[in-house]
């Protein structure tokens, strides 16, 4: 961001302080554009521009040029006497008007001062006042919180905003049956269950494959960079002030989270990669309380579900004049940085050297190392699988959120075409929910960033509803601890698993359906199993009380199975 853009952003409230005068004189250009625009203002909203320009000019002489802004005490007595001229023809105006009875001309009628908390006539919002909450936050290191054992440590009760967390934690309360309610809010209207593709993946304008061309992939990225790409765009254009993303919690651990409220396009290029494990994604948002992010108007924010339904249930509460939000798929990540390392133990043959992973389509588990390597590790080899039980957040086995569902623009994988190859290569998807989802897919795409396919990736392959079964049954065994093999088969029969799977077995949007329904149908027998109310009518959403119904004997026969057990 260069000196005469900060300026601009910061100028007001520094100038107002007293601030440097270099920041002082680039706040010119802002107030001779509002004084321009003088014919939509009204009389006393006249005087007030016009005073504020001439002061600004007047406390600017003397110093030096910023950018493109000069300035001299010649042309900051013009200016002065140019903004005592705007003051009398107003006032005169205004006292005229009320000894005839007449209206002045339209465009010196008044208008509702922003002050006043009306929208104006011109359709404009009064920007939100951001007041900090009074409640206190909790530390960091507190042991419970309001969710308990299910809590996703997404950093809400972290910030001041915990006071809401009855109504923002998509754990509490009503669940995860908010999201129908927010889905109207945030979208204007909620997912029609009678159209396949939204029943699956949400509110969608579009689905379509994505990826970044090669020539303007980030270097640091987990796919081809389509988010980091979107992050730097939205503020090399102006769009936001900040983004919200997460950085690596060091050097040595790539794969732990530490949430940052990026203003450089540097710091969101050194956050990419995706950060399998649970994060603290809400907790900067206490910065905009303060000195730091006190002028942060516009955000973009970045997270998976759990964060994101947080952060719509108190996005009023944030006061910024435009909130764009990004956000991934999610699934049944390890709950903490040891978790990590034990599932990565099974997985890979050195993960100490491990910067990240994903379940591809082709039954694998693919593995990136810092020094290059890649390994494809079939998901029937896991060296220790018993070791695996308790990785998984207990949140997760509750989430019905997969597919970020309240953001305006998600990008995933599951749902794109197979391609083979590695994942620093292969295309994903994405879903534009909305307006503000277009605004940040077109502004890439026409700087010739992207590759974006014209329709909704297609499926194929043997039909998923005779494979569900069959894979939900080792997933509950996982989840309740029940006795797992020490060691998987020999590696020659794990590979010929995978690939037959991968040959006959469901794929591009349908293995992302079969995804979808497994994590939901497994998620419900884990709940009514322990009994706990969470997957009652009330607590579970649309979507996925209609998923149940088309495998209603299924969860039946299961809970009974697994009745009385607890998740791990």
């Amino acid at each position: 961001m260069d000196n005469v853009r900060t300026a601009l952003i910061l100028g007001p409230a520094i100038s107002s302080r007293g601030g440097p005068p270099s920041l002082r004189v680039a706040n010119i250009k802002v107030h001779a554009s509002a004084r321009a625009q003088t014919q939509r203002l009204s009389s006393c909203s006249w005087a007030v521009a016009g005073a504020a320009y001439g002061l600004h000019a007047a406390g600017a002489a003397g110093t030096r040029d910023v950018g493109n802004v000069k300035d001299s005490t010649r042309n900051c007595r013009a200016s002065c006497s140019k903004a005592l001229s705007i003051c009398c023809v107003a006032g005169v105006a205004m006292r005229l008007s009320r000894v005839t009875g007449r209206r002045y001309p339209r465009h010196m009628r008044a208008i509702p001062c922003h002050a006043s908390g009306q929208e104006s006539s011109t359709g404009v919002q009064p920007p939100p006042e951001r007041k900090k909450p009074k409640a206190k936050p909790m530390p960091q290191d507190t042991r419970v919180y309001p969710a308990k054992d299910l809590c996703s440590k997404c950093g809400f009760c972290n910030t001041s905003l915990v006071g809401k967390v009855q109504e923002a934690c998509a754990f509490l309360g009503e669940g995860m049956a908010k999201i129908d309610r927010l889905e109207e809010k945030v979208h204007g209207r909620q997912r029609r269950l009678d159209v396949e593709d939204e029943l699956y993946f949400g509110v969608a304008e579009a689905i379509r494959p994505i990826r970044v061309v090669a020539e303007r992939r980030p270097s640091k990225r987990a796919w081809t960079g389509v988010i980091t790409s979107i992050a730097c765009e939205m503020l090399r254009s102006g769009r936001v002030d900040a983004v919200l993303c997460v950085a690596s919690a060091s050097p040595d651990k790539p794969m732990e989270p530490r949430p940052i409220l990026a203003r450089t396009v540097e710091e969101v290029l050194a956050s990419g990669g995706v950060k399998p494990t649970l994060s603290p994604n809400i907790m900067p948002l206490e910065l905009l309380f303060s000195e730091f992010g006190r002028d942060i108007k516009r955000l973009l924010f970045i997270g998976v579900g759990c964060q994101v339904q947080a952060l719509r249930a108190v996005e009023a509460d944030l006061g910024l004049e435009s909130l764009y939000v990004l956000g991934t798929n999610c699934v049944d990540n390890p709950r903490d940085g040891e978790a990590l390392q034990r599932f990565l133990r099974s997985a890979s043959e050195t993960p100490e050297t491990a910067t990240g992973f994903e379940f591809m389509q082709d039954n694998r588990i693919h593995v990136k190392h810092r020094d290059g390597r890649y390994e494809r590790v079939p998901i029937f080899s896991l060296k220790d699988p018993h070791t695996c039980t308790g990785v998984i957040a207990k949140s997760c086995y509750s989430c019905h959120d997969y597919v970020n569902a309240l953001t305006d623009l998600t990008v995933g994988y599951m749902a794109a075409p197979w391609e083979g190859g590695k994942m620093t290569e292969h295309a994903q998807y994405c879903v534009i929910r909305n307006q503000r989802g277009r605004e940040m897919i077109d502004l890439l795409e026409g700087s010739g960033v992207l590759e974006l396919g014209e329709s909704a990736p297609e499926g194929g392959g043997f039909p998923r509803d005779g494979i569900i079964g069959g894979v939900l049954k080792p997933e509950l065994d996982l989840a309740f601890g029940r006795r797992q093999p020490k060691e998987g088969p020999p590696r020659w029969l794990a590979e010929f698993l995978s690939d037959a799977i991968t040959v006959l077995g469901p794929h591009g949007a349908d293995f992302a359906k079969a995804s979808i329904d497994r994590a939901t149908l497994r998620n419900i027998v884990c709940a009514r199993a322990e009994g706990q109310g969470r997957a009652d009518d009330d607590k579970l959403p649309r979507h996925a009380k209609e998923i149940e119904s088309r495998y209603s004997d299924l969860v039946k026969r299961l809970t009974a199975e697994y009745e009385g057990g607890k998740v791990q």
